[in-house]
């Protein structure tokens, strides 16, 4: 499935009209249109896919991957939903360094006890 179907398809999903769409994400219509129809020069940009994400309920790293703006050290990360419920989790719950270090220290063990 293209990014541009994709869009389409969360957007009906949620009874949204094209305009309606657009204002939530804070786009023109005439684009929301494009990117529906693929028909964009180029890729939307973060920042549209995040506004994009948060209208239409669903995680920005799955439009990022059907836009291919998503880097390829973190592909398989994106496309995994099980990876992704685990880095969110852990994102909200470490927040500083020395938090990280614990948490790797703490699956390092575990990969070590196998």
């Amino acid at each position: 499935m293209s990014f541009g179907q994709r869009i389409k398809e969360l957007r009906t999903q949620h009874r949204l009209t094209q305009r309606q769409l657009a204002e939530r994400a804070h786009v023109d219509v005439t684009y929301l249109s494009k990117i529906e129809n693929d028909r964009l020069e180029h890729t939307p940009s973060i920042k549209t896919l995040q506004d994009l994400a948060r209208a239409l309920d669903v995680d920005e790293l799955e439009l990022m991957d059907l836009a291919n703006k998503v880097p390829p050290a973190f592909e398989a990360i994106a496309r995994d939903k099980e990876a992704l419920r685990f880095f969110r989790r852990a994102s909200e719950t470490v927040k500083t360094p020395e938090g990280w270090r614990d948490l790797l220290d703490y699956l390092e063990r575990g990969h070590r006890a196998r």
